[in-house]
């Protein structure tokens, strides 16, 4: 009962729980990564998590790479956590989920190190991705575009422009604010939010610099199953997502290193 009445106090069941955290520690080279992540609570096949990652070896990144829209990384971790209501009466009666993903990225077109340069980057590598020859908005465009040309009376270039730009809005991928720095255990991060003014749902992506080719990327997806119910879970997972932030911290490697691969080695 007192359970019961706590959920319906919040609002809502689930979401992260910082009193069943995971340790987790990563060897980026001469480097330990280090932070703590609650529990899933969405129920997932158990996997191996590696330990070491030579993000400086293009081989290595190559070989373990994935691809998804404009990213191209290997993945290090993903934990998801589901918001639920107080009492579920439909099997899809979810509010939501927040999830957290860490990966390592490479790239050759910048010096990765001078954040200047890693700011301009991923606005550009989203807006590239998505206005390139197969891109949402490059299909938007023309189809609009078309549609245009076989009306009665076409949209002046003006008005088309106008068209094509409100039916990205809500269709495609608009434009992104400007990526800013943040600071976290004295490490400066590059932040960067993608977002549709008609959605709730959203994902923030925290930068890294490693190398001057190589930066760890750390991404929250915010995903809005029930945007009438966000508002009760909508803080606890911001709360979250700081939280998880303040808790990475990079340092040098310590002597007595091998045993984090018999700690880490585990399936979770």
């Amino acid at each position: 009962m007192i359970k019961l009445a706590k959920a319906f106090y919040r609002g809502f069941v689930g979401g992260s729980n910082f009193e069943n955290c995971i340790y987790y520690r990563f060897i980026l080279e001469g480097k330990l990564l280090t932070l703590d992540m609650p529990s899933s609570n969405v129920a997932a096949v158990p996997s191996t998590i590696d330990v070491s990652f030579p993000y400086n070896s293009t081989s290595w990144f190559n070989q373990h790479k994935e691809d998804y829209f404009h990213h191209v990384y290997v993945h290090m971790l993903t934990k998801n956590w589901m918001y639920l209501p107080p009492v579920s009466y439909l099997p899809s009666s979810e509010y939501g989920m927040l999830s957290c993903q860490l990966r390592i990225k490479q790239t050759n077109e910048i010096n990765v190190l001078d954040t200047v340069q890693l700011k301009r980057f991923v606005i550009e590598s989203y807006d590239n991705f998505h206005w390139g020859p197969d891109g949402r908005n490059t299909e938007v465009k023309n189809d609009t575009t078309l549609e245009s040309s076989k009306m009665a009376v076409p949209f002046e270039p003006d008005e088309l422009e106008e068209e094509i730009l409100g039916r990205i809005e809500t269709r495609g991928y608009p434009p992104l604010p400007a990526a800013k720095e943040v600071i976290f255990n004295n490490c400066q991060w590059v932040f960067y939010q993608v977002k549709r003014n008609n959605s709730l749902s959203r994902q923030d992506f925290y930068c890294l610099p490693l190398s001057e080719h190589a930066f760890l990327e750390v991404e929250f997806n915010h995903r809005i199953d029930r945007s009438d119910k966000h508002k009760k879970w909508a803080k606890h997972a911001l709360e979250s997502q700081q939280r998880i932030m303040e808790s990475i911290k990079l340092s040098d490697l310590p002597p007595d290193h091998d045993n984090l691969i018999a700690d880490n080695s585990k399936s979770v």
